[in-house]
């Protein structure tokens, strides 16, 4: 899984709604997109849910220019350029009035421009006449500079012409363009809209290609993991499924896939090998059942176990052989490396890629070695059912399924 900037922080992935009482801020916007202009523009009113939160500092894209900002809600606002991870952004600490007897206070925003008057560095983002894709990567957003505020949002788009649309959670058509609603809580709101593209759809899903080469693409190898991961993780669920109706976008780039809420973005997949495009599917979709908090300690949780239940899925389809083989290049991938625990009581970090995406999984990989196939299935299947935030969760569903030495057992692993 490649991702860019804060895509690799944010990749949610299939969100459940157990999520929506964490939300910091409610989004409700109103905007339009000039395609072949390049340009949109946005008002905002932001109900701040935390009672005790005196300030806020939301970054943009500088491209917008100055936003303008008040609200009942506002006592005062600081405006100054900061360093993001692709160029500068426009700051924005938002001193706020008391909140009195526990009330929501409001923040109203506005602005306009062309949010790409360059070529974008990132491939994530794009705003054209042909497809437009906007993550947090691009700020084209308010966002919030701790980094790990959950928000829902309604926002209206108006836009011209014929455009198809996915979203994290709901999209639908309107006379001038098109609604969306997100009512459980996720790091930011991502969407597609795409006027030139094909589709094709099954039970579960439907896959969008967005590449110009699309007439002579074979979606044949996409259509067989999806086939095969929604299945597989159903079954896997149980009564924790099932999978929500997923949109999956395939895109002209080589960097730049994830996962949010029920949209998946897929790079240029024309070379990717079956079992590599099983595994990719899998984890995506396992993110449906991974809640740790993506800002904390806890993100290995998300990780961690959406990639052990694809390695998983792809044991099941393609034999033990390309299981193990994929383990070993997780090994030597790992070898000389001076890395973390995967998770400790004291550790306070988020945890490093390989970390969450390497160490943790073969953690996992020997927690069934060690409890058993049959006690390490029962064990998901209680994490799948469950929403797991946090470490010590886990564990005590670990000590359910398998008893309090594999517990003890794990913790001493994890902390390797």
């Amino acid at each position: 899984m490649i991702r860019t900037g804060l895509a690799a922080l944010a990749a949610c992935g299939l969100a459940s709604a157990a999520w929506a009482q964490d939300a910091r801020f409610h989004y409700d916007g109103e905007m339009t997109i000039q395609p072949e202009a390049g340009t949109l523009s946005l008002d905002w009113t932001i109900t701040a849910f935390e009672d005790d939160l005196d300030s806020v500092t939301f970054v943009l894209n500088t491209a917008l220019g100055i936003a303008e900002i008040g609200g009942p809600g506002v006592a005062s606002v600081d405006v100054e350029e900061m360093a993001g991870f692709d160029g500068a952004l426009q700051a924005y600490t938002i001193h706020l009035i008391p909140s009195e007897g526990g009330a929501d206070r409001a923040i109203e925003m506005a602005y306009a421009g062309p949010l790409f008057p360059d070529p974008p560095d990132m491939a994530i983002n794009t705003l054209d006449a042909h497809k437009i894709e906007l993550t947090v990567d691009s700020f084209w957003m308010p966002f919030d500079t701790r980094f790990e505020s959950l928000i829902t949002a309604e926002l209206d788009i108006a836009i011209a012409g014929d455009w198809a649309g996915v979203t994290m959670q709901r999209i639908e058509r309107t006379d001038d363009g098109f609604r969306i609603e997100q009512d459980q809580a996720a790091l930011d709101l991502a969407f597609t809209l795409m006027a030139d593209y094909s589709s094709v759809g099954a039970d579960g899903y439907v896959i969008y290609d967005t590449r110009a080469a699309r007439a002579e693409a074979d979606l044949t190898p996409l259509i067989e993991a999806l086939d095969f991961c929604t299945g597989f993780l159903n079954d896997w669920a149980g009564s924790g499924g099932p999978l929500p109706m997923a949109s999956i976008t395939v895109n002209d780039r080589d960097e730049g896939g994830y996962s949010r809420g029920t949209l998946i973005a897929l790079t240029d997949i024309s070379e990717t090998s079956p079992e590599s495009l099983t595994q990719f599917i899998c984890h995506e979709l396992s993110h449906y059942w991974s809640h740790g908090n993506a800002m904390t300690i806890e993100n290995w949780l998300n990780e961690s176990f959406a990639d052990q239940m694809a390695n998983v899925g792809l044991r099941a389809r393609f034999g033990e052989g390309a299981y193990e083989a994929r383990l070993t290049r997780y090994r030597d991938q790992l070898d000389g490396r001076d890395l973390t625990p995967v998770w400790t009581p004291e550790i306070t970090e988020r945890p490093s890629f390989f970390v969450m995406y390497r160490q943790g999984p073969l953690a996992l990989d020997a927690l069934e070695k060690e409890i058993g196939e049959a006690a390490f299935a029962d064990f998901m299947h209680r994490y799948m059912a469950q929403t797991v935030r946090t470490t010590p969760q886990m564990l005590d569903l670990l000590e359910d399924a398998a008893g309090p030495e594999a517990r003890d057992w794990f913790i001493a692993r994890l902390a390797e």
